[in-house]
């Protein structure tokens, strides 16, 4: 039987870039977060500066009636849910079997300070009030069988929004305190890689 050569085990750079995510729960008619309820969807936003896979921008919508994409590159947004987002823990509710995608060019605004906007003609997603800035780094994050090396800049963010052909999601970003500080359903994580 042929050794594989230790070269082959190493892992290499995969993605270089950011990604804000923003999970939406229930809210009662006064905007107060319903206790215990799951989120009624996910959104991740890919901003590649590089990766094996492409650059440039896609909006990932994860529901329980599906998963959509918006973008130029179709092939890019798919490869993006099926190799990483998926493996989301926001995600794990909303399985992946076959993702929609819609064309869209998105007006993005990233400010450390006051947060981030994607402005589509389909498809919007925003964050904003940031709570805390802080290093994130996970050397063995699960990728199913497999695993990767991620590591980037955590915002928290009190609120965001997300809206797909002028409508818009109910719901808001839940906040909770974690052991490093504030935590939040709604983030913006830029000085992203993930090496597999």
């Amino acid at each position: 039987m042929e050794s594989i050569p230790a070269a082959s085990w190493r892992r290499s750079l995969a993605f270089v870039g950011a990604n804000p995510g923003l999970a939406l729960h229930p809210v009662d008619a006064h905007g107060a977060q319903i206790p215990g309820e799951a989120a009624s969807c996910f959104a991740s936003f890919w901003m590649a500066e590089w990766s094996r896979w492409g650059a440039g921008n896609v909006l990932l919508v994860a529901t329980l009636q599906g998963w959509r994409s918006y973008g130029t590159n179709e092939y890019f947004a798919a490869t993006l849910a099926t190799e990483l987002t998926r493996y989301f823990p926001e995600a794990a509710r909303f399985p992946l079997g076959g993702i929609t995608h819609t064309q869209d060019e998105f007006d993005v605004g990233l400010d450390l300070e006051r947060g981030f906007r994607a402005t589509g003609r389909k498809a919007e997603m925003e964050l904003s009030g940031i709570l805390d800035r802080r290093h994130f780094s996970s050397p063995d994050f699960k990728l199913g069988t497999n695993s990767a090396a991620l590591s980037n800049v955590y915002l928290p963010c009190s609120s965001g929004r997300l809206a797909e052909f002028g409508v818009e999601w109910p719901g808001a970003a839940s906040v909770y305190p974690g052991p490093r500080g504030p935590s939040s359903s709604g983030y913006i994580a830029v000085a992203e890689s993930w090496v597999m």
